[in-house]
């Protein structure tokens, strides 16, 4: 629980600051990263030509196998973590409802359970609605991502850089942004298979930042 109130703090204040474990699931100037809008969101990781970013790994993390960009698991995991990015991050005040319904869509039951304890929906709808937030995503990028050797559970690690497209000036004073300027953050995603489809059921995240370096994936 520890874990989701700091992901929800962190999520309302829009990455202000970083978090352990939050919904809405980014650093860096990739060598290579998909567009917002372009139909390759959720495609082959970035990294060089010819080498998978994504590992099987045992008990004690270590690397069973490398496992092909096209494994029936790596897919569905990769498009679960870009289309739930797309979603958190192409945000506008006057749709929040709808894009946090769309949201919870991708979370496992208990995560979602805890956040609506916590009042989530509501305290984002506020942040956006009253500080007329809009928000676009640039582009994303992938580093090494894991599937555990039962196949049960996955990490994917992931960069998204947003731009804030509308926002109160008081808003944006206080978090030190600006519009229509790439900020960038780091995604850490832990998913688990349910009932067949792969839910994510937390996320660490680093502050945004608009220092766009980034270690080779």
């Amino acid at each position: 629980m520890r874990h989701l109130t700091a992901a929800l703090t962190a999520a309302l204040v829009l990455v202000l600051s970083g978090c352990d474990s939050a919904p809405g699931d980014t650093p860096t100037t990739p060598t290579s990263a998909t567009s917002a809008d372009g139909s390759s969101q959720g495609g082959p990781p970035t990294g060089p030509a010819g080498r998978s970013l994504w590992s099987l790994i045992g008990d004690k993390g270590e690397t069973i196998q490398t496992l092909p960009d096209d494994d029936p698991d790596v897919v569905a995991v990769r498009k679960a973590v870009a289309l739930h990015s797309g979603t958190t991050d192409n945000r506008d005040h006057r749709s929040v409802t709808d894009s946090t319904d769309a949201e919870f869509a991708f979370y496992s039951p208990e995560f979602v359970k805890a956040l609506k304890r916590q009042g989530y929906a509501a305290q984002l709808a506020s942040l956006f609605r009253d500080n007329e937030v809009t928000t676009r995503q640039v582009k994303t990028a992938w580093y090494r991502s894991t599937l555990y050797k039962d196949r049960a559970t996955a990490k994917a690690e992931m960069d998204t850089v947003i731009e804030f497209t509308a926002a109160a000036p008081g808003y944006l004073k206080k978090g030190g942004f600006a519009l229509n300027t790439p900020y960038t953050q780091h995604r850490t995603i832990s998913l688990a298979k349910q009932d067949g489809r792969w839910r994510i059921t937390a996320i660490q995240k680093t502050p945004l930042t608009k220092d766009t370096s980034r270690p080779t994936p």
